[in-house]
């Protein structure tokens, strides 16, 4: 029963989203299986967000670049790559791409392209060119152990010195310190005189040689530079000096003069051929050019490559570089130390 004076206020009418929302709302039912779902929803996202976060960080951020320095002669012979970290799923940066434009990375702040700087191989091998054959050789780390203060084509000093036309011997009065006389057969009055390392190896070359009858003799070896005065001198007077430098090489610039080279004959050919392009088909030409760089001996001049060394071919000239360099270039197919070395031809003296 109502209380005298007093009226029931009339609810005012609710709409049907009213309704609604009064139903999903908590602790209703309704309400509380939203919350649950909504829940759910939140867990997941929260366990997917580290790595889409990551997704989104530049990757030189997760991965610096990493700085190395040029190898020299003293330190170890592994040039053969560089690697410049440049995030997930990339490659180290070849040895034949070093020096080139290197790639960019996104840097750290404001995702902006930020280049590498340029790395500069210093060559294993002063002198010659990066990427030669040469340098590819002692980077392989098989060639035979030699001091690393001679790893340069430069040094007289050096069983890897280049001499040629537009590379004279520095001093170009050098007298090598350790000739000695190999013990092996002559051809000439001339003493035979090579450095010790070389001497040694004509030695083996020699014996093998004539152990399947090829008895190989040394017609020239060391040279002096005043000897090779004389000689050039010779070559001039008689043929003028174009012709001379076809064939013999002005004092300060001939092999000769290192102790690393010889000129060889045929002890069972004769003289006919000594120093003359038949000499080509003799037992002993045949024999070196197949075996002399097994003991570490190339023939310097050959057909072919004038324009490359600047004289004529010489079957009989051989010069030592070492096994391992006398059979890579054999291997390679290269004829010129020029080329294996990378540097340029030698046609004339300039």
């Amino acid at each position: 029963m109502q209380a005298a004076g007093f009226r029931q206020a009339r609810r005012p009418r609710q709409t049907r989203m009213a309704k609604l929302k009064r139903e999903l709302s908590w602790p209703r039912p309704g309400g509380i299986a939203i919350t649950l779902a909504g829940a759910g929803l939140l867990v997941t996202g929260a366990l997917n967000l580290p790595s889409s976060a990551d997704s989104l960080l530049p990757s030189a951020a997760a991965a610096p670049a990493t700085s190395q320095s040029s190898t020299t002669p003293d330190t170890a012979a592994e040039p053969a790559s560089l690697p410049l970290s440049t995030g997930p799923g990339t490659t180290p940066l070849a040895a034949s791409q070093q020096g080139a434009e290197a790639p960019s990375l996104l840097s750290g702040a404001g995702n902006s392209l930020s280049p590498l700087p340029k790395v500069t191989a210093t060559p294993l091998i002063a002198g010659s060119a990066a990427g030669s054959p040469l340098q590819e050789l002692f980077a392989s780390g098989i060639a035979l152990p030699m001091e690393k203060a001679l790893w340069d084509t430069n040094s007289a000093a050096s069983p890897l010195v280049l001499v040629n036309k537009r590379h004279s011997l520095v001093p170009q009065q050098y007298v090598p310190t350790d000739l000695v006389a190999p013990g092996v057969l002559t051809g000439s009055t001339e003493p035979p005189l090579l450095r010790a390392e070389a001497a040694a190896a004509a030695e083996r070359m020699f014996a093998a040689a004539a152990s399947e009858g090829i008895n190989i003799t040394i017609k020239s070896s060391y040279r002096s530079y005043d000897t090779q005065v004389s000689v050039y001198d010779g070559y001039v007077s008689a043929k003028g000096v174009a012709a001379a430098d076809s064939t013999s090489a002005r004092p300060g610039f001939s092999e000769h003069q290192t102790g690393l080279a010889m000129d060889i004959g045929d002890a069972n050919a004769g003289t006919a051929c000594d120093f003359a392009s038949c000499f080509a088909s003799t037992g002993a030409a045949l024999w070196v050019a197949a075996h002399g760089a097994d003991y570490g001996f190339v023939v310097r001049y050959v057909p072919g490559e004038e324009s490359v060394t600047g004289y004529l071919a010489e079957p009989w000239h051989l010069r030592y570089l070492g096994v391992s360099v006398g059979q890579d270039m054999k291997v390679r197919g290269i004829h010129s130390y020029e080329n294996y070395s990378g540097l340029p031809a030698a046609p004339d003296y300039k």
